[in-house]
């Protein structure tokens, strides 16, 4: 089974969403998991998926490199310490091939300082040098990232 092989159209707006908004030219790269929960019940989990945000975008990459989710626009405002992003584009490439996903909503929450941040109206922290995200496309797929960056560069 390929890497985001049916969810990789919500992934790829995720990844974008946060790039676009918070990074500069300085790459910075970590590792994270991927859930891609399918409207049949089915859940698809990646783990060890590449995190880098490089020129402003966000590329999440599968372990055997096989599958790139890239986010490359999104709104974005602080909620206290932490980042929040709503994800409006994003693109999967694979197999040679680009293609934009079908994103429904998208939400990235990135906490860049060293300490656990609260999550506004909710108990949640998001873990010191972190991201979070959640996709959904239009065909119902529901993606989630959580994941470690090492280095963010505003």
């Amino acid at each position: 089974m390929q890497f985001f092989q049916i969810t990789a159209r919500v992934l790829a707006s995720l990844c974008a969403l946060v790039a676009g908004c918070m990074f500069s030219a300085v790459p910075a790269s970590a590792k994270g998991t991927i859930s891609i929960h399918h409207t049949d019940g089915d859940v698809n989990v990646y783990n060890d998926v590449e995190i880098k945000v490089i020129h402003g975008n966000l590329y999440l990459t599968s372990e055997d490199g096989k599958g790139t989710i890239i986010v490359h626009k999104a709104a974005c405002s602080f909620q206290g310490k932490i980042m929040q992003c709503f994800a409006t584009n994003a693109t999967l490439v694979q197999a040679g091939e680009t293609s934009p996903l079908d994103l429904k909503t998208g939400t990235v929450y990135l906490n860049d300082t060293g300490d656990p941040q609260p999550l506004v109206l909710s108990s949640a922290k998001v873990p010191p040098h972190s991201v979070l995200l959640s996709l959904s496309t239009d065909r119902g797929t529901l993606i989630n990232l959580n994941g470690r960056i090492d280095q963010v560069v505003k």
